[in-house]
């Protein structure tokens, strides 16, 4: 029977979560280059109406997605004392609701053609519904091995599953030459991770029984898919009211503008979701341990994504005409605009870690509520004035949202306002001093007719360069980036 409270010493969770953080990194590579490979050998083999079709019929998908798994993945890391009644009655829970989102999506097939008029929809909008039975067969198990910390295991499966599906899309494609392609990728990707985190996890549930003692992480994992409904709302509301008011050209616009942004911050606030919540969650009892582990993970969180950010905001108009191309320059006012919601989304992520690790998922998804009120309120005061206004709006709401947050969070629970503010200030401070200096150094280069990947290249060094000097400015920082390089230094 695989162990299900997992305890571990100070030691062994330190080179847990080191080696959490190596196979993050791993899985994000992988990632990148199967999403990369996919677009280029799909979109050679497949024609833009495939693409179209199948993009037609994802929003179905994306948003019963919302719902799969109750947020009881959540529930089953932070939970301390965990009982094979309880992990068996979730696991029946999650497969019960993929099915009947997969009848539901199934069932509305026939109105997703009709809405659109093309009959196609129908059957690839129902073959959809089968990555929601996957899912729902594997959440505690993936779950359980977040659980253990075993990052290796899950970089493997996650890295398996990404290749598998990209082989499969190019194969179909090769054959087929269909949209299908797409959906044969997702499916071979599902399947293949679904499989590998059962044998991987050597946990199998027992037979359905009552869910009662399973009602207070029931309870917990309402909350996380509440706040996952406000943040899906929060996160489409203003590209539906652009869309509507301003049309097709402004919407492309800003949403490449939003995409870009956001792209930094994705790929580290999941993975760090993943390893701080066990971490975190393991260490409720010891307080003084709960603040270290917040402290340690901030450090590397913030110095990898914050700079980048900052550069991104510094040098826009070149960034955006490098990466897009000439037609996007629209786009870089839009992402002036949303910087410093992006830079003010990316210091509050750790918000989440503390939520959920001290299971005040309540708490979350008020403040998801809250959150995607007071951004839908911005988008409407700003849409009279277009894309940029609407981005001009959010970054101010976001300004006034962050304050809010981070008393919340320090109202209870181990780390405090003055530990939020020791940890989170320096590195603020470091990304606002680095979109100065970079913004500085790229109006010079610019003025010497430098620029493209040259500016670039200079802004990105300088930005990294000043936030670490500033960071390395305060004098527990200073004692965590010691820490740092002489664990990396084996010292």
């Amino acid at each position: 029977m695989t162990q299900l409270n997992m305890h571990f010493s100070e030691d062994e969770q330190s080179r847990r979560v080191r080696n959490g953080a190596l196979a993050a990194v791993v899985t994000q590579v992988v990632r990148l280059a199967t999403q990369t490979g996919s677009v280029i050998l799909l979109s050679r083999l497949l024609t833009p109406i495939d693409f179209g079709t199948y993009a037609m019929a994802s929003p179905v998908l994306a948003f019963a997605v919302l719902f799969q798994d109750l947020g009881l993945g959540h529930a089953t890391v932070q939970k301390d004392e965990l009982t094979q009644t309880e992990l068996s009655a979730l696991f029946w829970v999650n497969l019960s609701v993929g099915a009947a989102l997969a009848v539901t999506q199934v069932a509305l097939s026939p109105l997703v053609a009709r809405f659109y008029s093309v009959p196609n929809l129908a059957p690839l909008t129902s073959g959809m519904s089968v990555t929601l039975l996957l899912s729902g067969a594997d959440v505690q198990h993936l779950s359980l091995l977040t659980r253990q910390m075993r990052f290796w295991t899950l970089a493997g499966l996650e890295s398996a599953a990404a290749l598998t599906g990209l082989l499969t899309s190019v194969v179909v494609a090769l054959v087929y030459h269909s949209y299908w392609a797409i959906l044969a990728g997702s499916l071979a990707s599902g399947l293949m991770l679904a499989g590998g985190a059962w044998l991987s996890s050597g946990w199998l549930p027992s037979r359905p029984g009552s869910i009662r003692a399973a009602r207070d992480m029931l309870t917990f994992g309402l909350g996380v898919t509440g706040y996952n409904f406000a943040e899906f709302l929060s996160r489409n509301t203003d590209g539906v009211l652009i869309g509507k008011v301003w049309g097709t050209a402004s919407l492309g616009a800003y949403n490449r503008a939003y995409r870009l942004l956001l792209f930094p911050l994705q790929q580290v606030s999941n993975p760090m979701v993943r390893i701080m919540l066990p971490t975190l969650s393991g260490l409720l009892k010891e307080p003084e341990r709960y603040r270290e582990s917040f402290r340690r993970a901030v450090l590397p969180a913030f110095l990898l994504v914050l700079p980048g950010v900052a550069f991104m905001i510094a040098s826009a108009d070149t960034l955006v005409e490098t990466l897009l191309g000439d037609q996007w320059s629209e786009a870089a006012p839009i992402f002036v605009a949303l910087s410093i919601a992006g830079l003010l989304q990316t210091s509050n992520s750790p918000a989440t870690w503390l939520f959920l690790s001290q299971g005040r998922a309540k708490e979350y998804m008020r403040w998801g509520l809250f959150n995607v009120s007071t951004s839908i309120g911005a988008f409407i005061c700003g849409l009279p004035f277009g894309p940029v206004g609407v981005a001009i709006a959010y970054s101010i709401s976001e300004c006034i949202r962050t304050p809010i947050l981070w008393w919340l969070i320090g109202r209870n629970g181990p780390v405090r306002h003055r530990d939020l503010l020791k940890v989170i200030g320096p590195h603020l401070a470091g990304a606002l001093a680095s979109v100065g200096a970079a913004c500085l150094l790229h109006r010079w280069l610019l003025a010497h007719s430098i620029g493209g990947i040259p500016d670039l290249a200079a802004c990105f060094g300088l930005s990294y360069a000043v936030s670490l000097t500033i960071v390395a400015l305060f004098p527990a920082c200073r004692g965590e980036m010691r820490r740092y390089a002489q664990s990396i230094g084996g010292g």
